[in-house]
């Protein structure tokens, strides 16, 4: 077998290069909210009807006027029996007369 010789080797050179840029791309996701507010306001327009009514209704009224009068001449005449009447206590026997009552009494 051989034998080598030693040798002397020398140290390696490195050499470091610049760097090479390279991108790569990502995707991401956000979700951003916004508030449009709406507001509605319903108007009704609503109409009432007034309807008058006129009922009539109708009254009748009398006035009564009287007059009471007392004194004077007595009637029938004073003939002298039984005070001019015909009956007991009354004019042709009836407690009632036509002339001078009184609470639907005869007057003597």
């Amino acid at each position: 077998m051989r034998k080598h010789k030693p040798s002397c080797q020398q140290p390696v050179k490195t050499i470091v290069c610049p760097p090479q840029h390279k991108c790569v791309n990502t995707c991401s996701y956000s979700q951003v909210n916004y508030v449009h507010p709406i507001h509605t306001t319903v108007m009704d327009q609503h109409t009432v009807q007034n309807k008058h009514f006129y009922p009539q209704t109708t009254s009748w009224e009398q006035n009564v006027n009287q007059t009471n009068v007392y004194g004077g001449q007595t009637w029938p005449p004073n003939s002298g029996n039984n005070n001019g009447f015909n009956g007991h206590n009354g004019f042709n026997g009836n407690n009632n007369c036509n002339s001078g009552c009184f609470k639907g009494k005869c007057r003597y």
